[in-house]
């Protein structure tokens, strides 16, 4: 079952995953791990790495700051993309390579951040 997902206000989740669409309007701002059949963002906004298994298209004003994985990425103008794009039929394989290549996330520290050494005047 499919279930296409329409957002036009705040929406802050750890991950959004549909096999449907998700659209995000212009008064939306999702801030979670998108994964969708296709994404069209229409002047909203999205924090989060974006993947999908069809278009992603960004329309007049809109924003992502993530990365974003797609067979095709549609933009139009004015809009802003802050992150690594891939795209093309390979899209997931291709993404799996690189994050591969770059080896595992570093995990964070789990005491204290170290203090700075005192130098002698």
């Amino acid at each position: 079952m499919t279930t296409d997902v329409e957002i036009n206000e705040y929406c802050a989740k750890i991950e959004m995953w549909t096999a449907g669409i998700v659209t995000v309007g212009k008064k939306g701002t999702v801030i979670a791990d998108v994964r969708a059949e296709a994404v069209v963002v229409k002047g909203g906004e999205i924090k989060g790495p974006v993947t999908s298994r069809g278009p992603v298209s960004l329309e007049k004003g809109s924003r992502i700051f993530g990365n974003i994985t797609t067979p095709s990425l549609i933009v139009g103008e004015t809009q802003h993309l802050v992150g690594m794009v891939v795209a093309g039929p390979r899209a997931a394989e291709l993404l799996a390579e690189i994050e591969e290549a770059l080896g595992p996330k570093p995990k964070p520290a789990g005491g204290p951040a170290p203090q700075p050494k005192k130098v002698p005047a």
